[in-house]
């Protein structure tokens, strides 16, 4: 009976084990995808609105291809993934204007970003919002005379909190933080203004699970990482109306973001 006890408490521990190693797992595979993905899209080009009471408001959605590795029998899950937001800029600060041809220096734009979703999915028990928020200081204005472009650098955070997978019955959730350091540089010849741009991104995710006949969450260790990504597209403007198109490169994948938005 004693030998008995021992072996179920043995198997006990080690399924125990072996799926919170499953957990990890996942938790992993997705963290890069994920991150990429909320948090791509938002810059365009590289001015500032120039101060109240300038402003821009806008829809938008990236997308790009998923990947994560089922917690439950280790199978390698990707689909295509659409992250639809909205997306505002407000002109905090026009700027100093030190002679008639060095004007706009260090503007500062409010940026925001909401998000009702992340992505649509069989797999998702709850999808919470996604807040995002940061500035964009503009170090240089796109001008005529002299014929300077726009540089810019934003500071923008992203958090997406309580994200809720199920996999029969095993439930996760998710808590994906990425604060993303972007420079990024534009020049407007006529209608159409090209931009590029590099960006840093410190991004982690935190993840505890529990099942159907164990409802106690257990923690896992939070996944930390940090990588560079570039990116680049075409912003046009008719009227008010602006539209982008930009695609994006970011641990060895692509990314395409789509948007328009309008403002004075």
């Amino acid at each position: 009976m004693k030998k008995l006890i021992l072996l179920v408490t043995v198997i006990g521990v080690l399924g125990a084990q072996n799926l919170e190693e499953r957990v990890e797992n996942m938790a992993v595979s997705l963290t890069d995808n994920a991150a990429a993905l909320i948090s791509s899209g938002v810059i365009s080009n590289a001015g500032c609105r120039g101060g109240l009471p300038h402003f821009n408001l806008g829809v938008a959605a990236n997308a790009s291809w998923f990947k994560f590795t089922n917690p439950v029998n280790s199978e390698q899950i990707s689909f295509p993934a659409v992250f639809p937001f909205l997306y505002g800029e407000i002109g905090l600060f026009k700027g100093f204007s030190f002679t008639p041809l060095l004007r706009g220096l260090f503007a500062v734009d409010l940026i925001g970003k909401y998000a009702p979703t992340l992505i649509k999915s069989d797999f998702f028990e709850e999808s919470p919002y996604l807040i995002g928020y940061g500035l964009k200081v503009q170090i240089l204005k796109d001008q005529l005379v002299p014929p300077t472009p726009a540089v810019s650098v934003a500071l923008i955070n992203h958090e997406y909190k309580n994200l809720t997978f199920k996999f029969d019955t095993l439930y996760t959730n998710l808590h994906l933080k990425d604060l993303s350091i972007r420079a990024s540089v534009s020049k407007n010849v006529l209608l159409i203004t090209p931009y590029l741009g590099i960006s840093y991104d410190i991004y982690s995710l935190n993840t505890n699970y529990w099942t159907t006949s164990d409802s106690t969450r257990k923690e896992i260790q939070a996944v930390e990482n940090s990588t560079l990504s570039y990116f680049g597209g075409i912003e046009f403007k008719i009227l008010v109306i602006k539209g982008y198109f930009e695609g994006s490169y970011r641990n060895n994948r692509f990314g395409l973001t789509l948007g328009l938005k309008a403002g004075i």
